[in-house]
């Protein structure tokens, strides 16, 4: 008997103690806001569906000029701005995302697309075209492995760039 009651007593405090410190993180999330990771996934949650394109725009200007990519800790948040980015032609946002991506992983084949992609919307498309031959299993395996969301959407991106790359290639006769 003595031992369920201090087991009981144990368990109530057990359930302050964290009650108390998911107040607390509340309190200081209220404080400090969503973090960048949030602020770039709600704005993939409404973005392409407004009816005024030009607002569309001005927001996601908005949210580039505000974010430090550096600042973001998930690479789906970044694979999300680098789609939104590209897609509003903010092609000068796409390299620091490429370098952040790859500084989370390095390995990966989104990681690769987007360093394709930077490099084709904002750098040289010769070596965007390189970079791509170069990076095909990465972006297969990546393919391969159940991408979904933004990862679909950024290998689009890619396929269109490169569609459009060789679209202005010489003809070799």
């Amino acid at each position: 008997m003595e031992n369920g009651i201090g087991l009981l007593m144990g368990i109530a405090l057990l359930m302050a103690v964290v009650s108390w410190i998911n107040r607390r993180h509340d309190r200081q999330r209220a404080a400090t806001g969503p973090t960048p990771d949030e602020r770039v996934e709600a704005a993939w949650e409404g973005f392409g569906f407004g009816d005024d394109p030009a607002a569309t725009r001005t927001a996601l200007d908005a949210l580039l000029d505000d974010i430090d990519p550096a600042s973001l800790r998930r690479k789906s948040s970044i694979v999300s701005l680098a789609v939104m980015a590209a897609r509003t032609e903010r092609y000068d946002a796409l390299p620091a995302l490429a370098e952040q991506a790859r500084s989370l992983d390095g390995g990966c084949g989104e990681t690769a697309a987007l360093a394709v992609l930077a490099e084709a919307c904002a750098g040289d498309p010769q070596r965007a075209r390189e970079m791509y031959i170069a990076s095909q299993s990465a972006m297969a395996g990546c393919g391969s492995c159940g991408t979904q969301g933004p990862g679909r959407y950024l290998m689009q991106e890619v396929a269109l760039m490169v569609d459009a790359m060789d679209a202005h290639a010489p003809v070799v006769h």
